[in-house]
């Protein structure tokens, strides 16, 4: 049997925990600082000795589409295309072949003619669980090395980063590959990502693979696994506090 002293100890203790339980489930979370990069090896290296995890599509039938607010299997990220985008309504983020890409022969495309989105699409990714880095490659024609150099970016809280004129991988045949990363630099981590393609107006047609999500350790919580663990302190607080 626990004394009236210790009671009250162990109130106080779970009274803070609670406390501290109830502002990290109701305080949103602040701006991530993110670091960009344009090579995956230097992604890579910003990340190491995370557990990371990336999506290639091989394991997806080709031709699969994906609704708003759906995504591949086990990706741990879904996909949808921004409403302002200029085939919303039309189009669906699919997987293609056919085209080269950086890893096997499935990418991320559009379930159009030449399965590639285009100039004045948005495709949003939304992270199952908050993530402290995220990165992916980028394929397109010669337009992204001449006429519409930084034609593709990417953008994750606020900051933007640009396609170099630099491919890092070529097909010889016309292809270029680059590469767009982001990686936390302050320990915050973000939810959302968003890869804007070309002007709207040229074409410019590309697609997108090898999608990486990283985070030190396990991955965060997702939301309802916080809100479990709240709610799991604040009942364990009231059932300790000493009776009146």
């Amino acid at each position: 049997m626990r004394s009236n002293t210790q009671r009250r100890l162990l109130s106080g203790v779970l009274q803070g925990l609670a406390i501290g339980a109830a502002l990290a489930c109701s305080t949103p979370a602040a701006m991530a600082a993110v670091a960009g990069y344009q090579s995956q090896s230097d992604f890579n290296a910003a990340i190491s000795g995370w557990s990371a995890h990336t999506t290639d599509f091989e394991g997806e039938t080709v031709g699969s589409t994906y609704p708003a607010g759906s995504g591949p299997a086990a990706s741990g990220f879904t996909i949808s295309l921004s409403p302002s985008s200029v085939d919303a309504g039309f189009q669906l983020p699919a997987v293609g072949s056919g085209l080269w890409t950086t890893s096997g022969a499935n990418y991320l495309g559009l379930d159009n003619a030449d399965t590639a989105l285009e100039s004045g699409d948005i495709l949003e990714f939304n992270f199952a669980a908050p993530v402290r880095a995220f990165g992916l490659f980028v394929i397109g024609g010669h337009d992204l090395v001449d006429i519409q150099v930084g034609g593709v970016r990417l953008t994750v809280d606020g900051t933007t980063l640009a396609s170099s004129a630099t491919p890092v991988a070529v097909s010889g045949a016309g292809d270029y590959a680059f590469y767009l990363g982001f990686a936390s630099t302050d320990g915050s981590s973000f939810s959302t990502a968003t890869l804007s393609i070309g002007d709207g107006v040229s074409l410019l047609p590309v697609a997108v693979d090898d999608v990486t999500l990283a985070a030190p350790g396990n991955r965060v919580p997702e939301p309802g696994s916080l809100l479990l663990a709240c709610s799991a302190l604040g009942l364990a607080w009231v059932r300790a506090r000493p009776s009146r």
